[in-house]
């Protein structure tokens, strides 16, 4: 009985382990398609390409949210700080966003990625801010 609880608790941490590891690998992924349109569009670092991205008013809200705001906090940008905090309103739920993603940038998008960049979490993608 005592083997089986054993090779029952391995096979549950391995496929924790695995889970953990895709969604590593996915958040990875999707950083990297994040970056690469913002670094066509405009020159410099990658974060300088994603703060360029967020702050030009032709991208539409939904995009400068779900690109440049969401990929500056996974790649932990201490330079979108200060801009973070000025587009934030102190709203970390996002309830005055709600429904309008296509005409204000999410507040709770913008909270979460400022959490990011200080608390400095775990998992970082640091290393793609080149």
């Amino acid at each position: 009985m005592k083997r089986v609880l054993m090779i029952i608790g391995i096979t549950i941490l391995c496929i924790l382990a695995a889970a953990i590891l895709a969604l590593k690998i996915w958040i990875g992924h999707d950083v990297k398609e994040n970056i690469q349109p913002a670094q066509q569009k405009y020159p410099g670092t990658t974060e300088d390409a994603l703060l360029a991205f967020l702050l030009d008013e032709r991208n539409s809200y939904n995009e400068r949210t779900h690109k440049a705001i969401w990929t500056l906090g996974q790649i932990r940008s201490e330079k979108a700080l200060p801009l973070l905090r000025y587009f934030y309103k102190d709203d970390p739920k996002g309830k005055t966003c709600y429904g309008k993603h296509d005409s204000l940038l999410c507040q709770y998008e913008i909270h979460k990625a400022i959490v990011a960049i200080e608390k400095r979490g775990i998992i970082s993608y640091a290393r793609l801010n080149k």
